[in-house]
């Protein structure tokens, strides 16, 4: 299974959404919605509610309704006069480490078969080398009478 971080600019439109969504008065947005505040489509998706669904270490996406994208981090903070206020920036900046650090892990992990490039190919010259020695002995076993 691909990682949605190797997406090509998937970690720009993840911090996008996270900024949108945590320091927006509106804890729920609507697709249209964040197309407009971000002013461009995803990147590295259909749309923000298909980038959301593939993080759900961050983002909620409600199969119906109009405001489907919300965060997860705004459902479990205390609430204040009914409404959950904006994410501290404090919060939005460990979310966002957090999201970096999982990027990075996820790179590190899919290039880790380049590091053993080179013990395949010299595993694979072994064999055939070997595979070479023994035909020529077979082949001249065969020769002798």
């Amino acid at each position: 299974m691909r990682s949605p971080y190797l997406h090509p600019h998937r970690l720009a439109d993840v911090l996008a959404l996270l900024q949108v969504l945590a320091l927006d008065e509106h804890a729920h947005r609507s697709l249209d919605g964040l197309t407009t505040e971000l002013q461009a489509k995803p990147r590295s998706g259909l749309d923000w509610g298909s980038v959301a669904s593939e993080h759900p270490e961050f983002f909620r996406v409600t199969p119906i309704g109009t405001h489907r994208v919300s965060m997860v981090a705004r459902h479990v903070a205390p609430e204040v006069e009914g409404r959950t206020p904006p994410l501290a920036p404090a919060t939005l900046d460990s979310l966002m480490r957090a999201a970096i650090e999982m990027h990075d892990r996820q790179v590190r992990r899919a290039g880790r078969w380049k590091e053993l490039l080179p013990l395949w190919t010299a595993v694979i010259t072994g064999i055939f080398s070997l595979t070479a020695v023994f035909l020529a002995i077979y082949v001249k076993a065969l020769a002798k009478p």
